[in-house]
């Protein structure tokens, strides 16, 4: 009699199931990753767990097996790269509640671990944004992170990004509140991007100082847009090529940031 399903994964390894149960497990986190990047949010470890489903004994001491094999089935199928990406944990310190620094986050290991999915194709064969809105969005990310990247420590406050984007003219900074929203005709309300959709989709990370918010590279942007573009973005803005120093400085506050990606 041949044992059911679930009894014949429990105790093995991944490469010890049968080729259906490992398609099996596979198929279930690639349609996961699937429906989940079309809101571009970061799918947490614990989620692909889940998805793994419960007829699974030990699931757990599988599923990094399944991710490798998910891995190599998105990249050679479907062109995407299965990324591992770690986000900060804000911890709440005992003695006025304040966050800490992403520094001393990073120190205590505070991260949880999410997965993204990015093109897997060489940047001269991806495909250019084409519709106004894609178009507006690529150049807005690239923006923010340009202005994250000169800012010391790559930590950019919420309120001198939206006086630098005042001037650009998005929004009025005269007499605007943390309510006041900032319209715009492709990314509508860029005070709630900021603040709340960028950052829930990986893009920045934000951290709360005092009645303040910081904002930094989130593991997206760092995924889907690197360091060699975001200092020829600079370049081009100031019109000319950055000296050596200039660069080097750039690079190391790039590299010094803990964001982390896991590719």
């Amino acid at each position: 009699m041949v044992a059911p399903r679930s009894s014949q994964a429990e105790g093995k390894a991944f490469i010890d199931l049968s080729g259906e149960d490992q398609d099996k497990l596979v198929g279930r986190i690639v349609r996961r990753m699937l429906v989940r990047n079309v809101s571009r949010v970061p799918v947490r470890r614990e989620e692909l767990s889940k998805a793994l489903g419960n007829d699974i004994p030990r699931k757990r001491k599988l599923l990094q097996e399944v991710i490798e094999s998910t891995k190599r089935v998105f990249k050679a199928e479907l062109g995407l790269e299965f990324v591992e990406i770690h986000r900060r944990v804000a911890h709440r310190g005992g003695g006025g509640g304040a966050t800490q620094s992403a520094a001393t986050n990073a120190a205590m290991g505070s991260s949880t671990t999410a997965y993204i999915l990015i093109s897997a194709l060489p940047k001269d064969l991806r495909p250019e944004p084409v519709t106004e809105d894609d178009k507006a969005m690529f150049g807005f990310l690239t923006l923010l992170a340009a202005l994250i990247l000169l800012e010391p420590g790559c930590r950019l406050s919420e309120a001198n990004l939206f006086m630098s984007l005042a001037k650009l003219g998005l929004g009025t900074a005269a007499g605007a509140t943390a309510a006041t929203p900032v319209m715009h005709q492709q990314l509508g309300d860029v005070r709630v991007l900021v603040t709340k959709t960028l950052p829930s989709q990986g893009y920045l990370e934000r951290e709360k100082e005092g009645d303040s918010a910081v904002l930094l590279l989130g593991p997206r942007l760092r995924a889907e847009l690197s360091l060699e573009d975001l200092l020829t973005f600079v370049e081009m803005a100031f019109g000319s090529d950055l000296d050596a120093t200039t660069r080097s400085e750039l690079t190391q506050r790039y590299s010094l940031d803990v964001a982390g990606v896991t590719e």
